[in-house]
């Protein structure tokens, strides 16, 4: 093969690589394919900014509430997996979850400060609006208390 047929296949290997690479901006944005992906979840604006949340919360002396961290809400340090568990247990029946409850709350009375000043565990369901959340606090816009036990030092 000569120099000139390297060059042109050279330049037909590009041309085919550069139009791979552009056609996902002529997709429709819902699209999704391997190996060019589109990132769709990324590609249009998210229907309802809220979440909603199971949390295991710490209930200081002052009376507020604060969102234990996975060791403490689940005895696991990964959050993914805490997060399961805490539905797991909470949904899992009453009696489930009246034992869980009792459980954080050993946790948390063996725990460093300032958990350990904690009066109560609540186990909650936290509505949040994602975007208020960063602009205007953590607050959540309405939260129901699934279950309480006190903490015993």
């Amino acid at each position: 093969m000569t120099d000139r047929e390297h060059l042109w296949i050279g330049v037909a290997a590009s041309l085919v690589a550069v139009g791979l690479m552009v056609t996902p901006a002529f997709r429709d944005p819902s699209e999704d394919s391997f190996p060019l992906s589109t990132f769709p979840m990324f590609s249009r604006a998210k229907r309802d900014p809220q979440l909603v949340i199971t949390q295991v919360l710490a209930v200081l002396p002052d009376g507020t509430r604060r969102p234990l961290p996975p060791e403490l809400a689940a005895g696991n340090g990964e959050v993914i997996q805490a997060l399961q568990m805490i539905v797991n247990e909470v949904f899992g029946g009453r009696e489930r979850a009246t034992r869980f409850c009792k459980e954080v709350a050993a946790r948390v009375s063996a725990a460093p400060e300032p958990w350990r000043q904690a009066k109560a565990i609540e186990i909650a369901r936290s509505h949040f609006d994602t975007v208020e959340y960063f602009e205007i606090g953590p607050d959540p816009l309405t939260r129901k208390i699934l279950e309480t036990c006190p903490v015993r030092l």
